[in-house]
């Protein structure tokens, strides 16, 4: 305020001492058309500097506003996503994150982006019976993740970035983790550093570990690929092929473990009968 006062005392007296200049030129007629022409150009520039001036002084304030604003927002937004976790369609559809927050073993904020919202709405609206169920059923989940856990729906202007694109700027923006079963984005998100929660790696580790030379109780439930196997199945799903087993479709039956494979699929244990049986 201070340097733009002394801008107009001085522009003041520069029109002051112009008008006197002008008044004294008026005795001598054979310059003063030059005079008056040479003091409308000199103001004319002085008035056109002091509004450029003021016009970028303003343009900077509004600049300095605006990124501020942002900033503000930003800073907001860290701490109101803090430590949750990202959502992006695939677990949505995939349901399997309603049973885990349920039991007690993830109590994080779940962000739901809105783009995410809107890619749901758009396969729920596909003219694929199949598709139309799954986008259906994500959006069900978000209602039911609402009633069993704090949910974040994020707002943010996207553009027409795609949807990956949004939760990876917001992932390495906020800092936040990412939970995905996209295969494509669990690749291109540990990549760029982003931390990744994956619902089927989850489930491997949880899987029942056991030993060679372990005894089982297992149902047969089908024949194997290879002579003689029978394949059931533990109650986490995991597979188990038991040799001398192919008659026994139908009945549980003891095997002794003989080694156990990790596989890209999951892990698959290989028995063989016990004699008791």
């Amino acid at each position: 305020m201070y340097n733009q006062a002394i801008t107009i005392d001085v522009l003041m007296w520069i029109l002051i001492i112009l008008l006197l200049i002008l008044a004294v030129l008026k005795t001598f007629p054979y310059i003063k058309d030059w005079a008056e022409k040479f003091m409308f150009n000199a103001i004319n520039q002085i008035v056109n500097n002091f509004w450029e001036q003021q016009s970028k002084k303003i343009q900077d304030a509004q600049k300095t506003r605006s990124k501020k604003k942002r900033e503000d927002n930003d800073k907001k937004n860290k701490e109101r996503l803090g430590e949750g976790i990202l959502i992006d369609t695939s677990v949505l559809i995939d349901g399997r994150i309603l049973d885990i927050v349920k039991t007690g073993f993830l109590d994080d904020t779940l962000i739901i982006p809105k783009g995410v919202l809107d890619e749901l709405h758009l396969i729920s609206d596909s003219e694929d019976r199949l598709k139309r169920e799954k986008g259906r059923r994500g959006l069900d989940m978000v209602k039911e993740l609402k009633s069993a856990s704090k949910v974040i729906i994020f707002n943010q202007k996207a553009g027409s970035n795609a949807v990956d694109k949004e939760l990876m700027n917001l992932a390495k923006k906020f800092r936040i983790r990412l939970m995905t079963l996209d295969f494509n984005l669990n690749k291109v998100a540990s990549v760029s550093g982003v931390k990744v929660l994956n619902i089927n790696e989850l489930v491997n580790a949880v899987k029942t570990v056991v030993l060679p030379g372990e005894v089982l109780s297992v149902k047969i439930v089908q024949e194997g690929k290879e002579k003689k196997q029978g394949v059931g199945y533990m109650a986490d799903g995991t597979m188990i092929v038991v040799e001398g087993a192919r008659e026994m479709v139908g009945n549980e039956v003891e095997a002794k473990v003989s080694r156990v494979i990790q596989t890209n699929a999951g892990k698959m244990i290989f028995c063989s009968v016990t004699p008791s049986n």
